[in-house]
């Protein structure tokens, strides 16, 4: 008889934990759709990395500069998130995927807006004196 690997499933987190996570995965992008993409840095530890282009922004500063140009733009923006799944890591840490549906519009918003690109979030959290902040945030583009 040979031996057969099982693989266990992950352990997911507490509700209170999967509460305090959408909430954050959501604030993210409503700071983002509202002109608020200036503060996003607030969600994110001191060395967090937001990579969202291909280009990995690290620390405050350079998220905070990305979320200044954000606010600068044109484009609008409205985010579904949905399919969020977090997994409990152990010592106050935790992953996560949200599937995100991007509404885009470049301009005064008038005319139809259709999904620019459906992608997942892959984020890395971690829970800190002021409650869970994101360590990472990655998103890969599923369809375009």
């Amino acid at each position: 008889m040979t031996a057969v690997e099982v693989s266990l499933p992950d352990q997911l987190v507490s509700d209170a934990d999967h509460l305090s996570l959408s909430r954050l995965v959501v604030e993210i992008a409503w700071r983002i759709d509202h002109g608020r993409a200036d503060t996003v840095w607030e969600l994110f530890v001191p060395d967090g990395v937001l990579n969202a282009s291909g280009t990995p922004l690290v620390g405050h500063d350079a998220i905070r500069k990305w979320g200044r140009a954000r606010v600068a733009s044109t484009v609008r923006t409205r985010h579904i998130c949905s399919g969020m799944r977090f997994t409990d890591r152990g010592g106050g840490r935790a992953t996560g995927s949200t599937l995100l549906t991007v509404f885009m519009h470049d301009g005064d918003g008038r005319g139809p807006a259709v999904p620019a690109v459906v992608g997942e979030d892959t984020d890395e959290f971690v829970r800190t004196d002021a409650g869970w902040r994101f360590a990472s945030r990655t998103f890969g583009t599923l369809f375009a």
